[in-house]
């Protein structure tokens, strides 16, 4: 999978995900690592490319996460930038990484597309908590 086809990034303009591509690194977690944990502040973004890793949250059904281009992580996009939930890998799995910080500064840089990309992720966000 290759980021530009997640579905928070379509339509972006190349110049503009050409940025975005300088901040990605990819990742390896094996079984039982925790990609992100309730609490700690939230420095990086996550696409899953490969695997499965479970959100857990104390008091809310666990969600298992398995689809190539779906989005962990969010809250390095949002305030108050903690983590909200724990993501433990029940499969080795591949993701990609961005920094939180940097992904933002491209955002505010090119506000039009920012807000394409943010009212997206309102949408997964959305979508998550109607499934738990």
């Amino acid at each position: 999978m290759i980021f530009q086809e997640v579905e928070i990034f379509k339509e972006i303009p190349s110049y503009i995900m050409d940025e975005i591509a300088e901040l990605v690194s990819q990742e390896i977690f094996s079984v039982g690592s925790q990609v992100v944990r309730e609490g700690k502040f939230a420095d990086f973004f996550y696409i899953l490319e490969d695997g499965e890793i479970v959100i857990q949250s104390e008091g809310r059904p666990s969600l298992p996460v398995n689809k190539a281009g779906s989005v962990i992580g969010w809250s390095a996009l949002v305030e108050p930038r903690r983590y909200t939930a724990t993501g433990v890998c029940k499969r080795e799995s591949k993701v990609i990484k961005i920094d939180g910080d940097r992904l933002m500064r491209v955002l505010e840089k090119h506000p039009a597309e920012g807000l394409r990309i943010m009212r997206r992720l309102a949408g997964v966000i959305a979508s998550r908590l109607v499934q738990s």
